[in-house]
């Protein structure tokens, strides 16, 4: 049994607090105090943990799957000051119990650690061009023709434009939105700013907007072969007009992107989800600040920084703010920093790849080999390392902050990346600083070696290859052929070379690439996330039967992992991805008690019922959150 070191002033300072949580066995106590006066040469008296106050919450008759390295199944354990304080069977752990501890029957069910949730989504004023939504104009345009994206982009502005107001839309990624220029925008809105997103990296701005770039901006603003600007912005061009320009809400507009951000975090918590993180700009980062003062953040949040991400002044700007890895507590930190995405999605066509695609679509812009935002985010003459996040990354680890939170899903990004890593580790640490990508699809092994000797960690999606309607795999068979598409998300090749994966969900009700029509206004609430009960448990069975139910297959079958892998991936791996596996994503003693009941045995059932097991109880240092009944 641990045991805790107590002096004879903690002892007396215990004895006053047992009244507040019923009475303890108090000849215990005091006659520890008594041998310490009578023998003060010892100093100090080994008392046992559990003598010194029952337990807050004592959780039993059931498996406890404490995910650690053993994967040990215990029966029963207790939580006392947000802490798992001891695993046993059920008889020793309910003697740690008082009058007042709240004690929770699994009833043969299983208790878990809480699902740890890198690269979330779901952040209110987050993820350009999402994140602009709030201005009330958004939406987002189909361009498979182009006259007749221009035709909506004019419906868009008499709709919702007041002059000199900022217009923002997205449009799909397709062949005729690209070939859209600023004369053509200054044509649609002569009286507004206009910036019209094509991904989270590239825009095009008609004349208003474009006079609105300060002098720094260094690269990124395109040009024609007469020198002048096409309206094309990309990389820190884009950085600078959407982090630094746009406008942020106040007042009222303000307070409800707080109080939506509150509802999206609880829907997320009672999925069992106790940590999310991702990368957050600044509007985001100002409102989780706001919740976690007024004491109503309903789960652990972790924040990558987005500072270096499309910034041409990001070694200036660090030096400014030194390091701030780590910064915060439990409930909030600043745990990485992030550069900016490298490619695209299959979807469209931009997934960066080493070898071309067999066949694509006719609207797709991309090349056979998709693209990459880093080497496209310069224009013609300028060097795309000197003048790109590629160099950030390095820049980042000088200050001391590690790279994590980039999306990247062909093997050819994920060769960039690494390339950028070789670079900064010449000069700064970077092994086992949890370096992480997102959203795996091409990881192939060669390069999970090269990732394993940096011990980085991955995140995989399921929803790419097992969940939805199965577009996704359709596209990738269509693009790839079935047999590339099997060998997508290699996670039993990577696991066996020693890497330790991590499980992401997606979880929002984000549009799809191409729209229909003309969205102005949307009928449900802005950015509002629509989770499913057992999103993680959903992730978990794909990876265990690797079967697509939308289309009836499995896709590749001989890279499923074990029912323990998959938990794993879920928890004390993917509490990796901001370095928190000392601290959570495992039921051990002195790790802060987050766990998740679940009704019925995730051991024994059949693997393609994982998904139906019930969500009972989410806790989160050591206070229940959630409870189904």
């Amino acid at each position: 049994m641990a045991a805790l070191a107590v002096s004879k002033v903690d002892l007396r300072k215990r004895s006053r607090q047992v009244g507040k949580d019923g009475l303890l066995k108090l000849g215990v106590i005091w006659f520890a105090l008594l041998v310490g006066l009578m023998w003060p040469s010892w100093g100090q008296v080994n008392v046992p943990l559990e003598v010194l106050a029952y337990a807050d919450i004592v959780i039993y008759n059931g498996k406890v799957l404490t995910v650690d390295d053993k994967f040990t199944i215990s029966q029963a354990v207790a939580v006392r000051d947000g802490k798992f304080l001891a695993l046993g069977d059920s008889a020793k752990i309910l003697q740690m119990a008082g009058p007042n501890t709240t004690r929770i029957d699994l009833k043969g069910g299983t208790l878990v650690p809480g699902f740890y949730l890198g690269h979330g989504q779901g952040w209110e004023g987050q993820h350009q061009p999402s994140g602009i939504m709030h201005l009330g104009n958004w939406s987002r345009i189909r361009f498979e023709k182009l006259d007749e994206g221009l035709r909506k982009m004019k419906e868009l502005v008499e709709k919702v434009g007041r002059p000199g107001e900022w217009i923002f839309f997205g449009a799909a990624r397709t062949a005729a939105a690209y070939t859209v220029t600023k004369e053509m925008l200054d044509t649609v809105a002569p009286n507004n700013p206009v910036l019209m997103t094509l991904d989270n990296t590239t825009g095009i701005v008609n004349s208003k907007a474009l006079n609105t770039l300060p002098n720094y901006v260094m690269a990124g603003i395109f040009k024609d072969k007469n020198g002048q600007p096409t309206g094309m912005i990309r990389g820190w061009a884009y950085g600078v007009l959407t982090y630094e320009v746009l406008p942020y809400p106040e007042g009222e507009a303000y307070e409800a992107m707080v109080q939506r951000q509150k509802e999206k975090l609880i829907d997320r918590m009672k999925t069992g989800v106790t940590t999310s993180g991702n990368r957050m700009w600044g509007l985001t980062i100002s409102i989780l600040r706001d919740l976690y003062m007024r004491g109503e953040l309903p789960l652990r949040i972790r924040i990558t920084s987005e500072i270096p991400r499309l910034n041409p002044l990001a070694e200036p700007y660090l030096k400014r703010i030194g390091n701030l890895m780590g910064v915060g507590d439990d409930w909030l930190k600043i745990a990485a920093a992030t550069v900016s995405s490298i490619d695209s999605h299959v979807t469209n066509g931009g997934m960066f790849t080493r070898k071309p695609m067999r066949a694509k679509e006719s609207w797709m812009a991309f090349s056979d080999y998709g693209y990459s935002k880093w080497t496209d985010m310069v224009e013609e003459g300028k060097d795309w390392k000197e003048y790109g996040d590629y160099k950030n990354v390095a820049i980042a680890a000088k200050y001391g902050y590690n790279v994590t939170d980039i999306h990247i899903q062909g093997d050819a990004g994920v060769a960039q990346f690494l390339d950028a890593m070789d670079e900064a580790a010449k000069k700064y640490p970077v092994k086992g600083k949890a370096y992480g990508i997102a959203h795996g699809l091409m990881r192939p092994v060669d390069l999970g070696r090269r990732m394993a000797a940096y011990e980085m960690v991955l995140n995989f999606n399921p929803s790419y290859l097992f969940q939805g309607d199965g577009d996704y795999v359709k596209a990738l068979d269509k693009q790839w052929g079935p047999d590339e598409t099997a060998g997508m998300q290699p996670l039993r090749e990577l696991i066996d070379i020693g890497m330790k994966p991590a499980l992401e969900t997606m979880g929002t009700d984000e549009e799809p690439d191409v729209q229909p029509s003309l969205r102005i206004v949307d009928p449900r609430p802005a950015g509002h996330v629509y989770l499913k009960q057992n999103q993680h448990l959903e992730g978990i069975e794909a990876y265990v039967t690797r079967k697509n139910d939308a289309l009836g297959k499995v896709v590749g079958p001989n890279q499923r992992i074990t029912r323990e892998e998959a938990l794993r991936m879920a928890t004390v791996w993917a509490a990796r991805f901001y370095q928190d596996e000392k601290t959570l994503g495992s039921i051990e003693p002195g790790k802060l008690a987050d766990c998740v009941v679940l009704g019925g045995d995730y051991m024994t059932v059949p693997p393609e019922q994982i998904s139906e097991l019930p969500i009972l109880n989410v806790i989160i240092g050591g206070k229940i959150k959630y409870a189904k009944n």
